[in-house]
């Protein structure tokens, strides 16, 4: 009967048991236990064979308990443990229907898998020995039957440490950056997205090839585990070479050049006609040399008398300069002048004593000169270009005249006869001053009032805070005329941008970067003017409105009412100056505008005592426009901003890098965008070259007014942007 009871029991056992649970597994799952871990078959009860079944739960401290299940944890429980912690593993072991089996009955064997992972002391306490994944694993001695407790270790992004360069460096020579510094041993590291070299103690080294300008290193670490990895981002200058620069400025050699072509000395087209006010607009030199001889008073040039002694008195009384026609050619050492005065007439009047007979000596002379000229072309000790004569031939052609006087009108037409050798020489020494003297002082004057308002620019913008004011001094002076035989004549010119008092940099700087000093600007094929201008003197002109502070900007008066709240207090100190530089074919804008290491200190409501530190650049398209009111470099209305932090004071950063990034972008780009715009503006008013100048010559003339026309776009190449251009001259 006691048998039928047990072999009963352990059937509804079965019944109970859920057969799809895993061995193992909590308890009440998996296999059926074995009928002697149900209870007491020869544990012997009270009374003989025949008594009474015992119903009684099996007595766990009995030897019969058998583990079917074991329970395992590590405690403290985290998602995440670092190497420095040391959880203790707590096991509880059951049999098949969950009662808990005591700890003194069970023989539990402890270790990690993977074994590299760590290990388990005698007391439970389990030691990390890496990052990565793992399990601690607890077993019944001697039986396949094991509990696990996952775990995961990370303590954190791998050490990263970059030595060279530094955050901010200014670095001249050849375009590559070497790059060095230590991770964590084990941590594969990255520069700019290639992988670098590292050595069994982590420390690592790269190269990257450098561009002109600011350049990004970003520099990973990667351990391979969870968590974000180890990343530094700076920005660093790379230059060719580096322009000296004090507290006073810069000076700057090369710094423009001027090339005058053939096509805007003389075209070959006549002087178009006055409009009904009177005005004459004129597009290339010899126009404007004929305009100036048609209306030149050439009287003043001719000697009275003539002649004068007892017997003869030879007076001219008027010239008409008749038809001018000038051409104007470069040759090796400067431009030649040919002159052409078609059906020049002068008015004569005076008296001979022939042989005791007075003769009448009133006329009108008409003739045909022509004239040579070679001018070569210097500058003066004054910084002024200056045209010095070389030589001169004057010819004449088709001398006639009516005289009032038919004795005289005889002597006129006679070859030798002392009246015609009187006239002819007069005509001559005319026809000469004319040529070596009135056009070369003309042209010089024009070359000269062109190039005068570029001696003394000032730059003057009031002050809008958060920008202070700007005052800086701008000045080009001619220093090296290059003619180009029979094509061209170049003029260089070298320049200085000056502080009005002595300015250290707000940061130190071993001097403005420059692309190359020795290279030829990209002269275009067809413009008759054409106006180079080196990037670095616009980075010169960038590094004077840095150096005055413009880039280091209190922020509270812009931050936004809805964002007062959450910033509190900003200000940005511009460590490095801001860069024009060309862009890669095919870009939308000719130039970038550069600028990196903007230290930026933000208060929040999470803040400590001392501000969070951000680091910020800036790239943004640079247009340049040029118009009747000068040139001018329009910044795009958006820039590519990117914000790191590199250190905060409270608990948390006052605002996360790419959070802020957006609520920065209209604040900071804003004012920034004002402070480069308007220091990259220069002015290009007309030249007016004053009546005064040339009153002795050409009282006629009311005003000349000397404006540049830029019918297309620059070009950018080889550290230079070249504006093609034309010249426009109005005469009154």
């Amino acid at each position: 009967m006691r048998t039928t009871i047990l072999l009963g029991l352990g059937l509804l056992a079965l019944v109970a048991c859920d057969d799809a649970a895993p061995s193992g597994e909590a308890p009440g799952g998996g296999d059926a236990l074995p009928l002697q871990d149900l209870g007491g078959a020869g544990a012997g009860g009270g009374g003989g064979g025949g008594g009474a079944p015992d119903m009684a739960a099996p007595d766990m401290a009995g030897p019969m308990a058998r583990p079917a299940f074991i329970e395992l944890a590590l405690e403290p429980r985290r998602p995440l443990y670092t190497r420095a912690e040391a959880p203790r593993a707590v096991a509880a072991v059951y049999d098949r229907i969950g009662r808990e089996i005591p700890a003194a009955q069970v023989d539990l064997r402890f270790d990690v898998q993977p074994a590299a992972m760590g290990q388990v002391a005698a007391d439970g306490t389990v030691t990390f020995a890496q990052e990565g994944q793992g399990a601690v694993r607890a077993c019944v001695r001697g039986t396949d039957l094991c509990g696990r407790a996952t775990f995961y270790v990370d303590d954190g992004a791998p050490g990263l440490e970059v030595t060279q360069p530094q955050r901010g460096a200014v670095l001249a020579g050849e375009p590559v950056i070497q790059v060095a510094g230590r991770a964590d041993p084990g941590a594969a590291v990255f520069v700019n997205d290639q992988p670098a070299q590292v050595q069994a103690d982590g420390t690592f080294t790269a190269e990257v090839p450098a561009a002109f300008g600011y350049n990004r290193i970003d520099v990973v670490a990667d351990d391979r585990v969870r968590r974000p990895p180890a990343r530094v981002v700076m920005e660093v200058i790379q230059a060719p070479e580096l322009l000296a620069v004090d507290d006073r400025g810069v000076d700057l050699n090369d710094a423009i050049r001027v090339r005058i072509d053939q096509r805007l000395l003389d075209t070959g087209e006549g002087v178009p006609p006055a409009d009904e006010m009177g005005v004459v607009r004129l597009l290339d030199l010899a126009g404007v040399v004929e305009a100036f001889l048609a209306r030149l008073e050439l009287l003043p040039l001719v000697p009275d008398p003539v002649s004068q002694n007892d017997e003869l008195t030879l007076r001219i009384t008027g010239v008409n300069p008749g038809e001018p026609d000038a051409t104007l050619l470069f040759t090796d050492t400067g431009i030649e002048v040919f002159l052409r005065l078609q059906d020049l007439r002068i008015d004569t009047e005076g008296g001979l004593v022939l042989e005791g007979l007075p003769i009448d000596l009133g006329g009108q002379i008409r003739l045909t000169a022509a004239a040579i000229a070679s001018l070569a072309v210097e500058a003066g000790p004054d910084g002024a270009p200056r045209l010095r004569l070389e030589n001169v031939d004057v010819a004449l052609e088709r001398l006639s005249g009516i005289m009032g006087d038919s004795t005289a009108q005889a002597l006129l037409d006679t070859f030798g006869s002392l009246v015609r050798t009187l006239i002819e020489g007069a005509a001559r020494n005319l026809v000469n001053d004319v040529v070596a003297q009135a056009v070369p002082d003309f042209l010089e004057l024009g070359l000269g009032d062109a190039l005068d308002p570029l001696r003394q620019i000032p730059l003057d913008v009031a002050a809008s805070p958060p920008l202070p004011a700007i005052a800086l001094d701008l000045g080009f002076d001619l220093s090296a005329p290059v003619v180009e035989a029979r094509n061209g004549l170049s003029l260089g010119l070298s320049g200085r941008v000056r502080q009005r008092a002595p300015t250290p940099p707000p940061f130190p700087i071993a001097g403005i970067p420059v692309e190359s000093l020795d290279s030829e600007p990209p002269w275009p094929a067809a413009a008759g003017l054409a106006i180079g201008v080196r990037l670095s003197t616009v980075n010169a002109l960038a590094h004077g409105v840095w150096q005055q502070g413009a880039l280091n900007l209190d922020l509270a008066d812009v931050i936004p009412e809805q964002l007062r709240a959450l910033i509190r207090e900003g200000r940005i100190e511009a460590r490095l100056p801001p860069l024009v530089v060309a862009t890669p074919p095919g870009s939308p804008a000719l130039f970038e505008l550069q600028l990196g290491e903007l230290d930026l200190y933000l208060k929040g409501p999470r803040s400590g005592e001392q501000p969070d530190h951000y680091v910020l650049s800036l790239r943004a398209g640079l247009l340049l426009e040029v118009g009747d009111g000068g040139i001018r470099f329009n910044v795009a209305e958006s820039a590519d901003i990117r914000v790191a932090l590199l250190e905060f004071f409270g608990e948390r950063p006052a605002f996360e890098a790419d959070l802020l990034q957006q609520i920065l972008e209209p604040i900071v780009w804003g004012e920034v965008r004002n402070a480069v715009g308007e220091g990259l503006d220069l002015a290009i008013d007309p030249v007016a070259i004053g009546a005064d100048l040339y009153a002795d010559y050409a009282p006629g003339i009311r005003g000349i007014e000397v404006a540049p026309d830029f019918p297309v776009g620059p070009l950018v190449r080889r550290g230079w942007f070249v504006l093609p251009a034309g010249l426009a001259v109005t005469l009154r």
